[in-house]
């Protein structure tokens, strides 16, 4: 009998309350501006991204270290609901390494009295560790998306 491994599929969760209206939060995230200002779990790295925002078109986002090393991420949107969802592939690199390829992330976003529920879920991380990382950086951005909204 052949032997078929299997990889047991991690995906991280975060719910998080942004002071800020719908609308105006949805843009943070679709807009290369506004992602220069936030995307990035400390505030001491130099964000460039680039947005093309259409189902199919892509993003890419580079965060500079102090240190002049690079990482980032970059994919292409799958869904684009203004202003209450988001789907899009995720490939992040570390300093030339793949750590996920081809990842999906959702990011929902619901008016809840005059303030912005996110719901951000990114599924098919390949190991614990690998998933454990990102739910590192996804907290830190969203708390800089935070201060800066």
């Amino acid at each position: 009998m052949p032997h078929a491994e299997t990889i047991a599929p991690f995906e991280l969760m975060i719910n998080r309350t942004i002071n800020a209206p719908r609308e105006r939060v949805f843009r943070a995230w679709t807009e290369a501006a506004e992602l220069d200002r936030w995307f990035s779990p400390d505030p001491n790295y130099t964000v460039r991204t680039s947005v093309d925002l259409r189902i199919g078109g892509a993003y890419s986002i580079e965060m500079r270290k102090p240190d002049g090393q690079i990482v980032g991420a970059h994919g292409v949107y799958k869904e684009i609901h203004r202003p209450d969802r988001l789907i899009f592939t995720w490939t992040s690199l570390s300093c030339g390494d793949t750590l996920v390829e081809d990842s999906l992330v959702t990011v929902e976003f619901f008016e809840v009295e005059g303030k912005t529920q996110i719901t951000l879920t990114h599924q098919q991380f390949t190991t614990a560790d690998i998933r454990d990382r990102h739910n590192h950086g996804w907290h830190a951005c969203i708390d800089h998306l935070q201060e800066v909204l």
